[in-house]
């Protein structure tokens, strides 16, 4: 009887020994092959979406402007990824994981970062708990340098004014975001891309890594202007030699300059913020001045043009040099610094630093899905010594100054209303119609028969 019980006792501590080591194996639900490859780190890939790429060009992010191109893999992205224990990701939860890591790519299918970290081989509490810890990963894309006690994205010798400009911080709770400036000059112009978040992951299989598929968050627009005179064809006219074209200033409503990329976003289109409240983002209208005192500032003198930004080639500059002709009566000779809005389309912003076609090349702004629509505020100059204006080219006063300010939503070639989305770039042409004063004139002939008109005089007697 003794011997008996001795042996249930064994048998019980053997089927609680094997109970309690096949309840570890079950709750960390790894592979033989997860425990020997213990401790296993957290890898990475990533490619932007060909779909949405700008230009075609497969994998490459505009990162420094000047119109070119960087490869996502030398650029880099950056991952916020946070550690909930046994939750799922929340509004709480803060980025104690990875804040701002910068991954770098060896090749498209090598992906590195420093320093290294590791799934976590915990379910819970302990490894009896049948809880599961969760990791949430989230990537944007070029990586910035940040202040992680500020957010601040750091440039060469301060904070950064255009681009990606900041981001959340690590002690910041809930969605990590990316705050963004846009630049109306080319060669300030930065691409953003967000990634749809990885959340909640538990111990990935051996070899297997956290993907990111990044998208583009920002539209490219590309804007060019010249005169459409009314010579046929236009490419081989120009204006008269005494008339110039000057800018004054351009109006845009239908994307916004600046707003707060929500990183927390699985849908096709990015999520954007307004940075004064936690609602979407709205357009208001983004006007670009010359950036000149001439008189024409269109605001109050003490802010004088301040958010200057045109191509300085269609901007007055300067007086006229009027050189006489060699004899009386001979026409002169006008020569400005900047020739104005010709029949040759040029970039209308300042594309001084670009390389390549510098009248293609884009600015990024944000869309907002609404209609696109511009105002063009710019002057008819026509230099003549018989007239006198005081609002002439700095100060010169022989002609005349004519004023104009067209309204126009941008449409379709199909007469439709465009509404910029992310992901894609809209070249939009303004042709300003250039329509010369003609004159004719009909002389009625002497009468042929050579009779005078006959005029009767009243009779004073």
């Amino acid at each position: 009887m003794k011997r008996q019980r001795q042996y249930l006792l064994l048998l019980l501590a053997a089927t609680t020994l094997l109970a309690a080591c096949s309840g570890v194996e079950e709750t960390d639900g790894l592979s033989a092959d997860d425990w020997q490859a213990e401790p296993q780190a957290v890898t990475f890939s990533a490619y932007v979406n060909r779909g949405t790429t700008r230009a075609g060009a497969t994998g490459t992010l505009t990162v420094d402007g000047s119109n070119s191109t960087t490869s996502l893999q030398t650029a880099g992205f950056g991952v916020f990824a946070y550690y909930t224990d046994n939750h799922v990701f929340g509004p709480t939860a803060v980025p104690n994981f990875m804040y701002n890591q910068q991954v770098t790519g060896v090749s498209a299918s090598n992906w590195t970062y420093s320093p290294v970290k590791y799934w976590p081989n915990e379910t819970g509490a302990t490894a009896m708990s049948y809880d599961t810890d969760h990791l949430s990963f989230f990537a944007y894309a070029p990586y910035a340098a940040a202040d992680a006690s500020t957010g601040c994205v750091t440039g060469t010798a301060t904070e950064k004014t255009t681009g990606i400009v900041a981001m959340s911080r690590p002690s910041d709770s809930g969605d990590p975001w990316v705050r963004y400036y846009a630049s109306l000059k080319p060669t300030e112009a930065v691409d953003l891309c967000w990634a749809a978040p990885s959340l909640d992951q538990t111990k990935l299989a051996v070899g297997s890594t956290v993907n990111f598929n990044f998208k583009h968050a920002l539209a490219a627009l590309n804007v060019q202007i010249d005169a459409d005179i009314d010579v046929v064809p236009h490419a081989a006219s120009s204006l008269d030699t005494y008339t110039r074209i000057y800018v004054r200033s351009i109006t845009f409503e239908g994307f916004a300059e600046k707003g707060q990329l929500d990183l927390n976003n699985s849908n096709s289109a990015p999520r954007w913020n307004n940075l004064d409240c936690d609602c979407d983002l709205t357009s208001d209208p983004i006007t670009v001045y010359d950036g000149r005192r001439d008189g024409h500032e269109g605001m109050a003198a003490s802010l004088n043009e301040t958010h200057a930004g045109l191509n300085p080639v269609i901007v007055q500059s300067g007086k006229y040099t009027v050189t006489p002709g060699a004899n009386p009566g001979d026409p002169v000779t006008l020569t400005t610094i900047t020739p104005g809005v010709t029949n040759t389309a040029v970039n209308l912003f300042d594309p001084t630093g670009v390389s390549g076609d510098a009248a293609a090349a884009p600015i990024y702004v944000i869309p907002t899905g609404d209609k696109l629509r511009v105002t063009i505020v710019y002057d008819v100059e026509t230099y003549d010594p018989k007239l006198v204006s005081q609002h002439l080219a700095d100060g010169e006063t022989h002609g005349s100054s004519i004023k104009n300010t067209i309204t126009a939503t941008i449409k379709t070639s199909g007469d439709a209303d465009i509404i910029m989305e992310a992901g894609k770039q809209y070249t939009i042409s303004l042709h300003l119609g250039m329509t010369s004063v003609k004159v004719n004139a009909d002389v009625t002939p002497w009468p042929e028969n050579g009779v005078s008109a006959t005029v009767n005089l009243p009779n004073n007697e």
